[in-house]
């Protein structure tokens, strides 16, 4: 059955990972405060944002695409508590991750596998002190662990845009 860009939206949306506590961190290895869990949740959002937008160009044409981000940004407003980010901005938070994501391409584009984003990823929230140095395998894993790649790629394969 064909699906709008809305309900596309809301399929990738549901699958997508929430605020990343202070308590799964902790089960990584990480001790941070809530404001490090903050920006490590947003690290989760924009890789999450990445692989929805690569998968759903791989997929649909060009405009209805884009279609679907728009719902899909929608979506993570009105669901903005979800992520534990009051006082952030939701439309400033995704253009920032909109920014990661030349890098990412660039390493996609060289044959680097999601893993390789992951760790790209990792290595910033290290860098800008985000997490201790020496922390980014820890992070990495955490990635790998809830940014569901395969799982937006298998929504993909089944989504079927209506005609718009």
């Amino acid at each position: 059955m064909a699906q709008t860009p809305h309900d596309a939206a809301e399929s990738l949306y549901t699958v997508m990972p929430r605020a990343i506590t202070l308590d799964l961190l902790s089960e990584y290895g990480l001790e941070v405060t809530a404001d490090q869990a903050r920006h490590v949740t947003q690290e989760a959002l924009s890789l999450s944002f990445y692989w929805i937008r690569s998968a759903l160009h791989a997929k649909l044409r060009p405009g209805d695409a884009a279609r679907v981000l728009t719902e899909l940004e929608r979506c993570i407003a009105a669901g903005w508590k979800d992520f534990d980010l009051e006082g952030y901005d939701p439309s400033t938070v995704l253009r920032e991750a909109w920014s990661k994501h030349a890098a990412y391409d660039q390493i996609v584009q060289e044959g680097g596998s999601p893993i390789a984003v992951f760790g790209e990823s990792a290595g910033g929230l290290e860098f800008s002190g985000v997490v201790a140095g020496g922390e980014r395998q820890k992070l990495l894993a955490l990635f790998i662990d809830v940014v569901p790649v395969e799982t937006f790629g298998e929504l993909m394969e089944t989504l079927d845009l209506a005609d718009s």
